[in-house]
């Protein structure tokens, strides 16, 4: 009765013995196979580690570096349009002396990081309307940029951005490259016209 175990486990063993042959003899005909010029998975895998091993070259830290974390930018309630009337006119309506008005509709922005700071450009764009009395050619939009860390205001810039109309109604765009965040995970960005 206790030989009938000892026999099974025997013939496993000698079943996993096969098994592990066959392999082996798999593998041997794939190294021949990829030695004779064939193709194998072993080989491509051999020449790649081989192609690397050769390469000198050297890898850009740049690349290495983590992405800067990037603060959400907003545009300020109460900023977002800004409306010129004829300064002569003397008729109490607002909207019949309009020479024009300007929105800000859209905000981008981008960040790298910097010596100890992040470093971000941020975008601002709308658009500019015609009033009753005529625009100028030109138009001169007052735009600010600022950041908020915590309760302290690190960087405040006015931009007074010419825009050269050529139309009733236009896009326009502007973009700050120069705004220092010096903790961007407790910062808020925000723009607004300057009144």
């Amino acid at each position: 009765m206790g030989g009938k175990p000892l026999v099974s486990a025997v013939g496993a063993l000698c079943r996993v013995a096969s098994v592990a042959a066959a392999l082996a003899l798999t593998g041997l005909a794939a190294g021949c196979a990829s030695d004779s010029g064939g193709s194998s998975s072993g080989g491509a895998v051999e020449s790649f580690f081989r192609a690397g091993a050769e390469d000198k070259g050297t890898i850009d830290p740049e690349l290495l570096r983590a992405d800067a974390p990037c603060p959400q930018v907003r545009i300020l309630a109460g900023t977002e349009a800004i409306r010129r009337g004829d300064p002569n006119a003397t008729n109490a309506d607002a909207d019949a002396d309009l020479r024009w008005q300007a929105s800000i509709s859209k905000t981008a922005r981008e960040c790298k990081p910097g010596d100890g700071v992040t470093l971000m450009r941020v975008g601002v764009s709308g658009r500019i309307v015609e009033g009753v009395r005529g625009a100028p050619d030109r138009v001169e939009l007052p735009v600010r940029v600022a950041v908020r860390e915590g309760g302290e205001v690190t960087y405040s810039r006015l931009h007074n951005v010419t825009v050269a109309r050529s139309g009733v109604s236009q896009d326009w765009a502007f973009v700050d490259e120069n705004v220092v965040v010096k903790n961007p995970r407790g910062a808020e960005i925000v723009v607004g016209f300057d009144g």
